[in-house]
């Protein structure tokens, strides 16, 4: 009888061999690990995909819809690398092994999503403003009948729910604005496709911040950064938008490239990852990535307006995982916060446990990021906030949610939007009645 030769694990998951290896299996990981809170399951946790993907290595475990379906539980909030003794970057394995299920079987629907929607900002501004006509009209009545199809996925019933439907997007609110000049200090705005389509108002607060601290504000014509490809382990995708923006960033010459989305702050950061040495878009990603500031780090390094005006709130301030775990910036968002005269801060408990938004994770695993999310809900009704902070507009989006779901009474607002009630009325730009 011939002999069966055992499965052969994929090249990109053969590449991060060095980084598998690194495990001890001491299960540290399971201390932090929301997923694993949730599920109790080994499989669920960083040390089980280590293994499994160990495994696939040597050839004792198949390659197959297994270990796939684990590996796309994660959340990649790099909670276990922070417990780890050798520190092992688990999301960049996970990436690995998800772009070897996707180069064979990617959806239609996803490759268009990922390849051409995210890359045309016209098409892309056409479907999000169909979606918002349509919640504001028929679809959330269509998606509650939906729910009682016993198929349907109940994570896409809630989307609607989710997203929220200005009437104006960002882009179209600052051809209305009048730009403040500086010969001096200049910054350019890289705006992240959320606080464009979602939260136009955090994108206003966070310009007036900037341009009451005397900086002149261009902002960029730049598409989506690729991190929600790159998630999905589209790195075809991902490198391809990344080079977009490169090329647009290359012609400004501002003192820094400022965000107010923390995914998108830490992805311009890794852009360089995405090239090999050798290229050279790599000399520019570096460039880029050495520019980039998220918007709580660069506020936190300059000087604001001493006139700041009382808040009279009870606030409390909740970590992004991209923000904290990802982009090392846990203190200067608090110490902007304390800035604020009449603010009464009140540390969130587990401030920096994921919320479960994860982008699309709470459509694509629902009840797992439900499970997250409570528990990060009933630490923040345990402060006792009025307020809860946080500087992502995915994690702004899932805390919405989960104070309506929960019936949690906090108001849930991004770290500009705080600091921008903080402004004399002279320094704001007048709130707009529109969207």
């Amino acid at each position: 009888m011939a002999e069966v030769s055992p499965p052969e694990a994929p090249p990109l998951v053969k590449a991060v061999a060095d980084e598998l290896y690194k495990c001890n299996r001491c299960g540290f990981c399971q201390t932090r690990c929301p997923i694993y809170r949730a599920t109790g399951l080994e499989s669920s946790v960083a040390r089980g995909h280590v293994a499994r993907l160990q495994a696939a290595l040597e050839g004792s475990l198949p390659f197959d819809d297994e270990i796939r379906s684990s590996l796309f539980e994660c959340l990649m909030c790099r909670a276990c690398t922070a417990e780890c003794p050798p520190a092992i970057e688990t999301d960049r394995a996970v990436v690995a092994a998800r772009a070897s299920y996707l180069s064979e079987r990617q959806s239609r629907i996803q490759r268009f999503i990922f390849r051409r929607l995210l890359a045309s900002p016209a098409l892309l501004r056409a479907g999000v403003r169909a979606l918002g006509w349509l919640k504001r009209t028929r679809l959330t009545v269509f998606a509650k009948l939906l729910r009682l199809l016993p198929w349907f996925d109940r994570g896409l019933s809630e989307g609607p729910a989710m997203m929220p439907a200005p009437k104006t997007f960002l882009r179209d609110r600052l051809a209305r604005r009048e730009q403040r000049r500086s010969q001096v200090k200049r910054v350019v705005y890289f705006l992240g496709c959320a606080i464009d389509y979602c939260f136009p108002e955090v994108g206003e607060a966070s310009l007036d911040l900037l341009e009451a601290a005397g900086y002149e504000v261009t902002v960029a014509q730049n598409v989506c950064c690729g991190l929600p490809p790159y998630s999905y382990g589209d790195l075809e995708s991902a490198r391809a938008l990344a080079q977009k923006n490169i090329e647009v960033l290359r012609e400004f010459g501002a003192d820094a490239i400022v965000t107010d989305c923390a995914s998108c702050s830490s992805f311009l950061k890794d852009y360089p990852e995405l090239f090999e040495e050798g290229d050279p878009m790599r000399a520019e990603a570096e460039a880029v990535a050495s520019q980039a500031r998220d918007v709580s780090e660069f506020l936190a390094a300059i000087e604001l307006p001493d006139d700041l005006q009382r808040v009279e709130a009870v606030v409390t301030y909740h970590d992004p995982c991209h923000l904290s775990r990802y982009n090392k910036i846990v203190r200067e968002p608090r110490e902007l916060l304390r800035r604020i005269p009449g603010i009464e801060y009140r540390e969130l408990p587990e401030a920096d446990w994921c919320c479960g938004g994860a982008g699309s994770y709470a459509m694509s695993h629902h009840d797992l990021s439900m499970r997250v999310l409570e528990r990060k809900m009933e630490n923040i009704r345990s402060t006792g906030a009025e307020v809860v902070v946080t500087p992502c507009p995915a994690c702004i989006m899932q805390l919405r949610y989960g104070a309506a779901k929960f019936e949690v009474p906090v108001q849930v607002v991004h770290l500009t939007e705080m600091l921008r009630r903080a402004l004399s009325p002279e320094e704001r730009v007048p709130e707009r009645t529109a969207g």
